[in-house]
């Protein structure tokens, strides 16, 4: 059993454009982390994130998104923080909707235990 309560510390900004995935996702990373950002697409993912990036130290992005896709929000903050863990949250198994530029690509459906292994690999939490 990997030690879960280092996420009680982890600032997190998600973004997803649909509703309700991103209502389940942020209810469940909300159980388990210190604060989640939401985001309805990359542009307003990205404004949060200038906004508030030395608070934020995991991004989970969708990559189908209007406005922004989050292929495009990633490369803004990379341009900004080239270390920021991120991971890419898709319904697409292929080259343009996976990324390794990222930290992790996960296809959804979202499975929450992947998800949790996956926050705490990225922030360089080990499985203990």
């Amino acid at each position: 059993m990997m030690d879960e309560s280092v996420l009680k510390t982890i600032r997190v900004l998600y973004a997803e454009d649909d509703t309700y995935i991103r209502t389940l996702v942020a209810r469940f990373l909300k159980r388990r982390v210190a604060k989640v950002f939401e985001a309805v697409n990359g542009k307003e993912g990205l404004d949060i994130y200038i906004s508030n990036k030395d608070e934020i130290d995991l991004v989970i992005t969708d990559i189908q998104m209007p406005v922004m896709n989050g292929m495009a929000m990633i490369a803004a903050i990379q341009k900004l923080n080239d270390t920021q863990p991120i991971i890419i949250t898709t319904g697409y198994n292929d080259e343009l909707h996976t990324s390794d530029k990222v930290c992790r690509n996960i296809i959804k459906p979202i499975d929450n235990d992947q998800l949790i292994e996956a926050i705490l690999s990225c922030i360089g939490v080990e499985n203990g």
